[in-house]
């Protein structure tokens, strides 16, 4: 059985992507229409995405996002610099070896 965390982080997942959806749809017939917003215009339409990932982070942890945020602050400086950076370099790591696996030839 799931935990309640990972209820309302599936919740939060559900409704997140859903709204990117209807964003990415919006944005689509607003470009139709010739219109191409800016990309400091896009910023907020990234909301649903963040608050999707946001889920997936509840998800895959157990902890409410709010405790892992809390957790974080009560980092030392150099700590955050060093856990931060490491998690930079990794998502560029996996960023370049799904390019390599699945790109084109």
């Amino acid at each position: 059985m799931m935990s309640d965390v990972r209820k309302v982080g599936l919740k939060r997942f559900v409704i997140g992507s859903l709204g990117a959806v209807l964003v990415g749809v919006l944005v689509y017939f607003v470009h139709l229409q010739g219109f191409a917003p800016s990309s400091f215009a896009m910023i907020p339409l990234a909301i649903p995405g963040a608050y999707a990932l946001m889920g997936i982070v509840e998800m895959v942890s157990g902890t409410d996002f709010f405790e892992i945020a809390q957790k974080w602050d009560d980092l030392d400086g150099w700590q955050r610099g060093v856990l931060g950076t490491l998690v930079v370099i990794l998502a560029f790591a996996a960023l370049f070896a799904g390019l390599v696996l699945f790109g084109q030839p």
